[in-house]
């Protein structure tokens, strides 16, 4: 984490110390968050439609932060007794703070964005790039113009590599975070239709996630997937200086990935003569692996330590896990859903063997803008009736893929809920012994809470 004295953070911002007497203070690590502080932290009260974080500074004060930015025309409260420093702006001087501090730092950085499987690709770059460096990553979902500061400036001095992940909802998201980051290897793993809601078409997705190049060092190298279309077609407009890779099964990929096996134990893939396996579920887990072996063998690791690292990756939470219950178990991919990644989660779902009884649970997905009800419709007509034994929907737009599985599914199979106390019930009384039960929606409509109704059952 940042390590600086209140004079050096002052002078890195350009900000005025309130009491230049205390500008030798210690500053270890930033909060943006009261409930977060850590003694000695810069607290930095941030201020959004519907919050105020300048009302915490003496909650702040007293877990022990050892200072906090603040603008320049608020008032402080006299009970406050800890130094601050004046700046224009916080949010503003949050994302300044962090650029400052990457420039100050001597370390590789690699950005990483896409519509599907950037937390899981940098879980496995994490897992696989420890083999030879120090390195760090984005935790949780901090991929947004707070996220992105916040983690740059979690970074140790010594880290090595920093592994940075990039999210987006508008034009101009990541084309912010990406300066910020700078990074020396920037990567877009796919397009599928997550955000349509403000980037209206996959082009356009595209042209968001192409922002990330904006920040890319002028010696760095921009890495695409190659058998995504929408990216085969739109990248070779881009007139980038930097040096530009593929990946992909194609042969006329830089990198070629091919497919060898997709089972329970997860999936196997091959490069030149070298075969590769990474323990999670899915087919897809093939492109994680694969560039994350690409990106690997960049920064010099052997295939022996490729091999080791892939081997260590754990799975981030609600995301494409299996859970061995009692008589049953769960594949829970709650964390997102878009389409691409629900027929992902499907596909997985049929090449899963050994049961006799697979149901899937689908909610909502969300952010798909305004062709989502067909979206959903889309979908529900391409879940399988013979690999799928029972499918339960639940939420309003989960309306239209019931009515699509029921053009395919007898009725007695399918079934829709308006409310999740209704889906636990109708599961519990489905679940059999040695049943599978696939789980998917977007984050914001909780599926989790129906895996934890039914995940004590015993069969």
């Amino acid at each position: 984490m940042i390590k600086r004295t209140l004079g050096q953070i002052a002078n890195m911002l350009g900000g005025e110390i309130s009491d230049p007497s205390k500008e030798n203070i210690f500053i270890e690590g930033i909060s943006t968050d009261s409930r977060t502080i850590s003694p000695a932290n810069l607290y930095i009260p941030l201020i959004g439609e519907v919050f105020d974080g300048r009302i915490f500074i003496k909650e702040c004060e007293n877990k022990g932060a050892a200072a906090f930015l603040i603008n320049k025309d608020y008032e402080i409260n006299k009970n406050i007794t800890i130094p601050y420093i004046i700046v224009d702006d916080t949010s503003k001087a949050l994302r300044n703070l962090a650029t400052a501090y990457r420039n100050e730092l001597d370390i590789k950085i690699i950005g990483i964005t896409g519509s599907n499987g950037k937390t899981t690709t940098k879980d496995l770059l994490e897992s696989t790039l420890k083999e030879k460096y120090k390195v760090q990553k984005t935790m949780g979902n901090l991929n947004n113009e707070i996220g992105v500061p916040k983690t740059i400036l979690s970074l140790d001095e010594d880290t090595e590599i920093g592994i940075i992940e990039l999210g987006t909802d508008n034009f101009g998201d990541i084309a912010l975070t990406t300066r910020i980051a700078q990074p020396d290897i920037a990567a877009i793993l796919n397009i599928g239709d997550s955000h349509l809601h403000n980037l209206k078409t996959r082009e356009g997705i595209a042209k968001a996630k192409m922002e990330i190049t904006e920040g890319l060092s002028e010696d760095g190298i921009f890495i695409y997937n190659l058998d995504d279309p929408v990216l085969k077609k739109i990248v070779p407009n881009y007139d980038l200086k930097q040096k530009v890779l593929t990946f992909a099964s194609s042969e006329d990929a830089d990198f070629v990935i091919t497919p060898v096996k997709n089972d329970s134990s997860g999936v196997k893939f091959k490069h030149g003569d070298t075969t590769f396996s990474v323990p999670l579920l899915g087919d897809h887990q093939i492109y994680n692996g694969g560039i994350t072996a690409m990106i690997a063998q960049i920064l010099d690791l052997s295939d022996d330590q490729i091999k080791d690292g892939l081997q260590k990756v754990k799975g981030s939470h609600n995301r494409s896990a299996l859970l061995e219950l009692n008589g049953f178990d769960i594949l829970d991919d709650s964390y997102k859903s878009n389409p691409q990644a629900l027929l992902t989660g499907l596909n997985t779902t049929y090449t899963l063997k050994g049961y006799k009884n697979k149901i899937v649970v689908l909610g909502d997905m969300l952010e798909l803008g305004e062709n989502e009800k067909n979206l959903h419709y889309e979908v529900g007509k391409k879940i399988d009736p013979n690999e799928i034994h029972f499918a339960l929907f639940y939420g309003p737009l989960s309306y239209e893929m019931y009515k699509g599985a029921m053009e395919i599914f007898p009725k007695n199979r399918v079934f829709y809920f308006e409310n999740k106390a209704d889906v636990c019930d109708k599961l519990k009384q489905l679940v059999t012994k040695s049943s599978l039960i696939f789980v998917k929606g977007s984050h914001g409509v909780h599926m989790e809470e129906i895996i934890e109704c039914v995940r004590t059952l015993k069969i």
